[in-house]
């Protein structure tokens, strides 16, 4: 979870990430996002990853379909538990 929208703060949680994967042997070359990331394109592709933002209105496929992937999913999960009621926190 990002705290706030500060390009510090993407920095560090998009390089947490990156390390995440670093360390599981994936090599990262791509990184699609929409334009809240515009801010750190340039300190990525200075680092060697290509950033491609959409534009406005538009929406990144692989995404949108992931979405709603898991969507379908936590559906799913719940309606099988047997409880009536779930926690709100």
């Amino acid at each position: 979870m990002i705290k706030d929208e500060r390009k510090l703060t993407i920095m560090k949680s998009l390089q947490q990430v990156i390390n995440k994967y670093h360390g599981r042997g994936f090599k990262i070359q791509h990184i699609l996002t929409d334009r809240q990331f515009e801010c750190i394109r340039k300190p990525m592709e200075t680092a060697g990853l290509n950033v491609k933002t959409t534009s406005h209105d538009e929406h990144v496929p692989e995404m949108e379909r992931y979405i709603r992937t898991m969507k379908e999913r936590i559906r799913v999960t719940t309606n099988i538990l047997p409880f009536e009621n779930y926690p709100t926190d």
